[in-house]
């Protein structure tokens, strides 16, 4: 406890505190290039901008990205011209209502055919998701597209008082440091990660009491995880953690009930929303909890859902390397706005997105093993995949093969999951199962988890 982590990849680790003490002016310049700098000009400009502006700067951007698509990709110069839809004839963004929707599925299955034919798959950064659907995705971003999100990701938390020079404790899903994994913590300059795969037992006071002596301004972690470390500062009497500025949730919605335990604990709470396509990003404002969708970052339309739910569709304005044009999120909400009256951004307010499920299991000794999805990217030959559970300590991961599946998938599978869950492997068993559909929930989306176990008993345990 005295040194917060010793490793043998010094060079990594010396490499990792020089990047975090360098100057922000050269550090942002030299590893996000210009981009990112006329990204955080426009977006301060872009605060002071009315709906009629953003407007036309939404359609000059979605016409740009549209042609863009066309002129450089197979998909929608396919589909653009078996539709006969002609981006440069583009008059306003109801034209848009002309395109069909883009389903996930689609994404999946054509991957490289988004991509832009000029530009090698092997230059660009390869990102695999599953997002809270269940359906894997292969995804390519630009050193552009990713300046383009830290940029906004920036401006959104600044609303907090947030910079990058602030003290802050992440909860990652794996900690790696050259060849060591399945490391429990890692302290680098002014950050502080802990894994997730370690809130258990004497680890949980552990991680307390560094982030006590660490003195953090800022928290970062989904909100299952919230849940657990204030259950466990509450159960055990601990003094609550209220010098930090914010604790930033994301990846999840945050429910009241959690909004309340986290509070109590650790005071303000500020979400953050975004998704592995990079189509869409948000977060709340100074004042009110209502995620605010910023409109520069992508076009935001809302769908017919059922039983009363929108559905977030999104056409993404800053990856043109692999355009998303009219996506389907999966993501719903009930009640969206264009203004909020509290800060006066002309944004598109939403009160709650609902979608991104708690995605924990119960192993064994009762004890929460929290938000799967980051560890399960693209199992081979999967179609689809959801876990299920009814009782603690065991737990079924349900496949929908492809044709391409071999007994061979399954060992590799197996082999992963040992190797997502780490230690908390000893207190569940996740038996493989094979279905032919994969049950949806009330609102269309499909649970990565279907949990029959509520969360809530087993926090205060």
């Amino acid at each position: 406890m005295k040194r917060f982590i010793k490793s043998s990849t010094l060079a990594e680790m010396t490499a990792l505190n020089i990047y975090e003490w360098l100057p922000l002016s050269f550090r942002d310049r030299f590893f996000y290039g210009d981009a990112y700098i006329n990204w955080l000009s426009l977006l301060k400009d872009a605060d002071e901008w009315d709906r009629k502006k953003l407007d036309l700067y939404q359609f000059e951007q979605t016409k740009k990205i549209l042609v863009h698509a066309k002129e450089n990709t197979p998909f929608y110069r396919e589909f653009f011209s078996d539709i006969g839809f002609s981006p440069t004839k583009m008059q306003s963004l109801s034209d848009m209502k002309t395109l069909p929707y883009l389903k996930r599925e689609t994404v999946r299955d054509r991957a490289l055919s988004f991509l832009d034919e000029h530009i090698s798959p092997a230059s660009l950064v390869k990102a695999n998701t599953s997002g809270s659907s269940g359906i894997p995705l292969t995804l390519y971003r630009s050193r552009e597209a990713i300046a383009a999100y830290l940029a906004f990701r920036l401006h959104i938390l600044s609303r907090i008082g947030y910079t990058p020079k602030a003290r802050e404790v992440m909860f990652w899903p794996m900690i790696e440091l050259g060849k060591r994994r399945n490391l429990p913590f890692a302290r680098f300059g002014n950050k502080l990660a802990f894994s997730i795969r370690h809130l258990t037992g004497d680890w949980l006071l552990k991680f307390y009491k560094m982030t006590q002596k660490f003195d953090a301004e800022y928290i970062f972690a989904y909100p299952s995880v919230l849940s657990i470390i204030s259950s466990y500062i509450k159960r055990n009497s601990l003094p609550s953690i209220k010098k930090v500025k914010a604790v930033v949730t994301f990846g999840e919605s945050l429910f009241e009930w959690q909004k309340e335990q986290i509070e109590e604990v650790f005071g303000r709470t500020f979400s953050f929303y975004s998704m592995g396509e990079r189509a869409v990003v948000g977060g709340e404002c100074e004042y009110t909890s209502a995620i605010h969708m910023h409109p520069a970052y992508g076009f935001v339309e809302f769908v017919d859902s059922i039983q009363g739910y929108k559905e977030i569709v999104a056409t993404g304005l800053t990856n043109d390397i692999m355009p998303l044009v009219r996506y389907k999120t999966g993501d719903v909400v009930t009640e969206y706005s264009q203004h909020c009256s509290q800060c006066g951004r002309s944004h598109t307010i939403v009160s709650k997105v609902v979608g991104r499920t708690q995605d924990f299991l119960i192993d064994k000794n009762r004890e929460i093993i929290p938000m799967l999805m980051t560890w399960v990217k693209t199992f081979p030959h999967v179609l689809q995949f959801q876990f299920y559970q009814e009782e603690p300590g065991r737990a079924y991961l349900q496949i929908l093969k492809d044709k391409g599946y071999k007994d061979s998938d399954t060992s590799y599978i197996k082999l992963k999951l040992d190797e997502m869950l780490g230690l908390m492997k000893q207190g569940i068993t996740i038996d493989i199962v094979f279905v032919d559909e994969i049950q949806l929930m009330s609102s269309g989306k499909v649970q990565m988890v279907n949990q029959k176990l509520d969360i809530r008993d087993y926090l205060m345990a």
